[in-house]
C-alpha cells in the first residue's frame, strides 16, 4: 500500500513541476514579446498574454482583431 502511496506521490510531484515549468516559459514568452514590440505586456494565468491597446488590455492572439 506504501508502494502506491508513493507512486502517486511521485506523479503528481512531476505533473506539479511540468505544470510550474509550462508557467514559467509562458511568463517569459510574455514578457520577451513586450519587450521586442516594446508593448506594456502581463501575463494572467487562465488567459494568457495582455497586450496594452488604447482600448485596454487584450489577449495577444486576439491582438491582429483588435488593430
Amino acid at each position: 500500500m506504501k508502494r502506491k502511496h508513493f507512486g502517486l506521490a511521485a506523479v503528481a510531484t512531476v505533473a506539479l513541476a511540468g505544470l510550474v515549468v509550462a508557467a514559467a516559459v509562458n511568463w517569459g514568452t510574455c514578457q520577451w514579446y513586450g519587450y521586442q514590440t516594446e508593448r506594456q505586456t502581463r501575463f494572467a494565468p487562465y488567459v494568457g498574454c495582455l497586450v496594452k491597446t488604447a482600448g485596454g488590455w487584450v489577449p495577444r492572439n486576439e491582438l491582429r482583431t483588435q488593430q
